[in-house]
């Protein structure tokens, strides 16, 4: 497996940019399956863990406190003890999982949740690879320096942070950046640039965009948003992924944008121009 060198802070977090996250996620699946690089392929991102990673994939019922998020998958870096709902008796019970386990949520492999479900595997292979420093402790260890005590070595990933894309003045707390690292992580594994924006690029001119970015407008139009739901359910049906992962992705390579983004970015670009 390729390692990922770069600083962390006093957490254990990667001090890392958004597209070096693009950069080591493709250079991993380029290591993992090279022709997915060279055109649009479903990859499966169980497979991906295990054969990969070489981690041991589990699927449970992971127990959430009431009037919490759901929580799609988990992974574990030490041997731990996690609570599980038993529905068969309707109660909870504490399992033993060992180290090196990601938990997948039942619940995600419920028909027609196949998108949601890859990029789960793919986002719980984020905080494999680029995590560890911050979930496997020992105590006593030393970390940047400092004394650590054994934290929790679990690292829970709720549905409300899975896919999202943060909006600007989020307050980047260790956690909440490290569910961002590991949701780039999963797009560009999922849906490696090579091969995603030449086949997204020629699918938005299809539809009328020439220059292949898929403008909205800024109110909600019927015809333009079934334009682009045609071609994210496309782009979707080729990658294994879910409409909402494709958007989101979409939306981070300016290849979707609503049109006065478009227009301010455009402005940026005639202003850089002339200041040459």
């Amino acid at each position: 497996m390729i390692e990922l060198n770069c600083r962390k802070d006093k957490t254990g977090t990667p001090i890392i940019r958004d597209v070096e996250i693009a950069d080591y996620a493709e250079a991993v699946i380029a290591d993992y399956k090279p022709s997915a690089l060279e055109e649009p392929k479903a990859l499966d991102s169980l497979h991906f863990l295990e054969s990969y990673l070489g981690t041991t994939v589990d699927y449970q019922d992971i127990y959430y406190e009431e009037g919490q998020s759901p929580i799609a998958g988990a992974t574990v870096f030490n041997n731990e003890k996690v609570k599980v709902f038993d529905r068969d008796n309707l109660t909870t019970r504490i399992i033993d999982v060992a180290e090196n386990t990601v938990l997948i949520d039942r619940s995600t492999l419920d028909s027609g949740n196949e998108g949601y479900l890859n990029f789960t595997g793919f986002h719980e292979g984020g905080h494999v690879t680029l995590h560890p420093a911050a979930y496997r402790r020992c105590v006593g260890q030393m970390l940047m320096g400092e004394v650590v005590t054994e934290g929790t070595q679990v690292v829970c990933c709720r549905r409300d942070t899975m896919m999202k894309r943060f909006p600007r003045g989020t307050k980047w707390i260790p956690e909440l950046r490290r569910e961002h690292q590991a949701n780039v992580f999963a797009a560009y594994a999922e849906m490696p640039r090579q091969t995603f924006v030449p086949y997204a690029t020629d699918l938005i001119k299809d539809a009328g965009f020439y220059e292949g970015v898929f403008i909205e407008g800024d109110d909600y139009d019927w015809e333009w948003s079934w334009a682009i739901d045609k071609i994210a359910d496309q782009l979707a049906a080729s990658y294994r992924a879910s409409r909402t992962a494709v958007k989101v992705h979409m939306k981070n390579l300016k290849l979707l944008m609503k049109r006065q983004e478009y227009l301010d970015l455009r402005a940026q670009e005639v202003a850089k121009f002339y200041t040459l």
